[in-house]
């Protein structure tokens, strides 16, 4: 019973400090955005040219991290715990704002497979004007921290493991087309992906966790790559038609 009452106590310390370590540790991480530039060039050459206005960036300042429900085995001789956590990626996990990663890759992108060019600023009433309103950007995943304390006749082992999950970004954005003062046309788009991790065996607490926050951030940029080539089709038949 001393041993339970002792593994009990240990147990609970544990789990309540988990989480804002894990917080703290979290957010020493500032991963790069990249954006896959794997689309067919259309080579096809530019009809009308289109200003870009990009409002709103509603994703978070910092990674935040909280609690979800664990689960706690108090035996005499075998105790397990574990901590399952929510993350929330923030802007303090990506090394580029975010507002400059999504115009820069529509301007990069639009240039493969878009059928305008983009102008500085509006100069006659030919030129088109795409207004762009990021409505939700979210990006979550779940990571898991457990624990394993077994006793023995006269001492006790303990052992640690943490397990990353899959990371979901769900992007809502709505887009108006311009042709001077007319709407030519206007679309919500509600983009929802899911990046697994692949989580690397012997490897250490820091690179696991650095791998995890990459994963979050990959499972962005993917999301707001196919957001942003659908934009770019939609457009070019506006534009077309």
């Amino acid at each position: 019973m001393r041993h339970l009452f002792i593994s009990l106590i240990a147990i609970l310390a544990v789990s309540c400090s988990q989480t804002k370590m894990f917080q703290k540790s979290i957010s020493s991480y500032n991963i790069p955005i990249e954006y896959l530039h794997d689309s067919k060039k259309t080579n096809v050459s530019a009809i009308d040219s289109i200003t870009i206005r990009l409002n709103n960036v509603p994703i978070d300042s910092i990674t935040t991290v909280s609690k979800l429900k664990g689960l706690v085995l108090p035996f005499i001789v075998f105790n397990y715990s574990e901590v399952n956590m929510s993350v929330k990626l923030g802007q303090s996990s990506i090394e580029k704002p975010y507002d400059d990663f999504f115009l820069t890759s529509f301007i990069e992108e639009s240039k493969r497979t878009g059928r305008f060019g983009i102008a500085n600023q509006p100069k006659q009433d030919s030129t088109y004007t795409l207004d762009i309103t990021i409505d939700t950007c979210s990006t979550l995943s779940k990571y898991r921290r457990s624990n394993t304390v077994i006793f023995l006749l006269f001492a006790y082992s303990m052992s640690f493991n943490e397990i990353g999950f899959p990371a979901e970004t769900n992007l809502q954005v709505s887009t108006k087309l311009r042709k001077g003062d007319l709407v030519v046309a206007e679309k919500n788009y509600r983009i929802t992906k899911t990046q697994p991790f692949l989580q690397s065996r012997n490897v250490s607490i820091e690179k696991l966790r650095s791998d995890f926050t990459a994963n979050m951030v990959e499972s962005l940029s993917l999301c707001t790559k196919q957001c942003i080539e659908d934009m770019i089709h939609d457009v070019n038949n506006s534009i077309r038609n």
